[in-house]
């Protein structure tokens, strides 16, 4: 049975012990205040009113003492009181929102424990790929600088520069690559529901799978044309396989969700021609073998295993070159002291 992470509103089942998504353990567990919170909270809200009708009691008694003429007060205990009343009303009513934000915010602080989610590792992909672009930047300078008339020493430190750039360009791909999976699972999260509950969809909730699947559909293809253009210069060649693999699964995510919109037409067309026999017998929707395969493809669990295999692979190579690097930068400082 398929409900809503209460933290993030990801799509998961009643029976995940943490969200895949945002990482949050007990996922389906509402996140309410405690009773002693709520007392707190609710005497905030008693408060605002009375420091509401207060200030407005103040600013009609103000009103007609001075017919509406409020230069007249000279008063500085006038514009204290008026402005001690403001500013506790503002803040007695802000704090109520603010106190439930604080409090939803380090309780999920408290849950997340389970690390192996898509918002950490997404996390990690955009400081990669910051450290990855500034690195290449740094490459890019140097190999301006050294012209085709330099030394033989400079041309050979050009070789390394560009075995290097061709490194760090690799890296970015990939790790380019695994953010649009992870794009590519959250966009399939939306559908998930109307494929799961096929057969016990309302008329409304059949509109919005189609309103859901055509979305998309397009983002789809915002995925595959930004894969497209980008990595037909950046992507190397040793790697492209996973680039191809990875355009696989976008082409079975279209396939499934044009079964899917398929089956919802069909129902659609069912309701429209129910009682109007035999026209109604034949109607022809996508087979129960066909949808299960649909559900299949947008398997969130097995989606974010392969994920983890070739993203945790990216990682372990990341980390030794980056600490090649430390090291090589390390015994040349140690040359030159």
């Amino acid at each position: 049975m398929l409900t809503k992470c209460e933290n993030c509103e990801f799509h998961i089942h009643e029976t995940d012990e943490f969200c895949l998504n945002c990482g949050i353990n007990h996922p389906t567990k509402d996140i309410h205040l405690p009773k002693s919170s709520q007392v707190i909270l609710s005497t905030l809200k008693l408060l605002s009113f009375k420091i509401f009708f207060a200030l407005l009691l103040t600013l009609i008694i103000l009103f007609l003492i001075t017919e509406g003429d409020f230069s007249i007060l000279v008063s500085l205990q006038d514009y204290i009181l008026l402005t001690s009343l403001t500013i506790g009303f503002i803040l007695s009513f802000v704090s109520v929102p603010l106190v439930k934000i604080w409090y939803k915010t380090n309780m999920v602080s408290q849950r997340l424990k389970n690390r192996n989610n898509l918002t950490s590792i997404k996390r990690i992909i955009d400081k990669r790929l910051s450290d990855l672009s500034n690195r290449s930047y740094q490459i890019d300078i140097v190999l301006d600088r050294i012209k085709n008339t330099d030394s033989e020493q400079l041309q050979e430190t050009r070789k390394k520069l560009l075995s290097a750039r061709e490194i760090v360009t690799g890296q970015y791909a990939r790790y380019e690559l695994q953010a649009k999976k992870i794009e590519i699972a959250r966009v399939q999260n939306n559908v998930l529901p109307f494929l799961k509950n096929l057969h016990r969809l309302t008329e409304f909730e059949t509109e919005n799978g189609l309103i859901t699947i055509e979305n998309t559909k397009d983002k789809v293809e915002k995925i595959r044309q930004n894969l497209t253009n980008f990595y037909a210069i950046e992507f190397p060649k040793a790697i492209q396989s996973e680039r191809d693999n990875f355009l696989g699964q976008l082409t079975e995510t279209e396939d499934s969700c044009d079964k899917l919109r398929e089956a919802l037409l069909s129902k659609q067309a069912a309701r429209a021609l129910r009682g109007i026999s035999p026209i109604e017998e034949n109607i022809n929707a996508p087979s129960s073998k066909e949808i299960a395969h649909a559900v299949e493809t947008f398997n969130i669990q097995s989606t974010l295993t392969d994920f983890s295999e070739s993203f945790e692979e990216l990682e372990n190579e990341y980390l030794r070159l980056r600490a090649e690097n430390d090291v090589g930068k390390k015994l040349s400082t140690e040359r030159e002291l």
